[in-house]
């Protein structure tokens, strides 16, 4: 046993011939290459999708901005990523606030998603078509159209009006020169409008200071009356006590 071992390991080629021509090593030896695993997709760390989400949304908030004049100011610039959520939803929440039809689009964020997700946030391998009516559920093309009703009854209301005013010749398209015959007319109308007006306000003048005087006239004749009213009570108390006086001394000449 010592001699096999020793005669393997010295490079017997006999024993070599012996194990080379074992089906176990042509088992172990003869085989196929192995096959390289297929490629991976590319993938996007959430972070990165996140950060696109939010500069998408910063340059339809914000516009797009020109590129920094240098590492500098891009430094200065960069902040902490929460701050950035905070200021982008608070200036949102001002947008929302002035136009109803955009709040109720973020209200129903959910059935407009393939609308508000860019393509190379969610996959950069992705297909790039955009989503039409055709390929809609019928769910939310149906929220869609009853969302769109009041816009389009009022655009269809609108549109009969704009006829309704077109039949009749009230918007004259077309007949603009016409009216600049008109213009010196207009321009003495406008000097003999502004002439009434002063007119006007003369005469206003006038019947304030008419009706000041009328209302001063009336307090004077006020007082005067009840000045009359109290001399005539005093005179009638006069002529009563004389006549009682009369009376009294015509009495006592009498008895005498």
């Amino acid at each position: 046993m010592n001699s096999g071992l020793g005669s393997a390991f010295l490079g017997d080629r006999a024993h070599h011939m012996s194990i080379r021509g074992h089906p176990s090593f042509h088992a172990a030896h003869v085989t196929s290459p192995p096959t390289s695993p297929p490629p991976r997709p590319a993938t996007i760390d959430p972070i990165t999708s996140l950060n696109l989400r939010i500069k998408w949304i910063e340059a339809l908030v914000l516009g797009l901005k020109g590129a920094p004049e240098s590492k500098s100011v891009e430094a200065s610039s960069s902040r902490d990523l929460f701050h950035r959520a905070e200021e982008i939803q608070a200036k949102l929440n001002d947008a929302l606030e002035t136009n109803e039809s955009c709040r109720k689009f973020i209200k129903n964020y959910n059935q407009y998603a393939h609308l508000l997700s860019p393509t190379a946030a969610i996959s950069p391998v992705g297909s790039s078509e955009i989503p039409t009516y055709d390929t809609m559920p019928d769910q939310e093309f149906e929220t869609l159209l009853a969302e769109l009703e009041p816009d389009i009854r009022a655009a269809d209301r609108d549109l009969r009006e704009i006829d309704a005013l077109d039949s009749k010749g009230v918007s004259a398209a077309g007949k603009l020169p016409e009216h600049e015959a008109l213009k010196a007319r207009l321009q003495a109308l406008e000097v003999a409008s502004q002439q009434d007006l002063d007119m006007y306000e003369r005469i206003e003048a006038r019947i304030s200071s008419t009706l000041q005087s009328y209302a001063s006239h009336v307090t004077i004749m006020s007082e005067l009356f009840v000045s009359w009213n109290d001399l005539l009570a005093e005179a009638e108390d006069r002529v009563e006590q004389l006549e009682k006086a009369k009376e009294e001394s015509g009495l006592v000449f009498f008895e005498e």
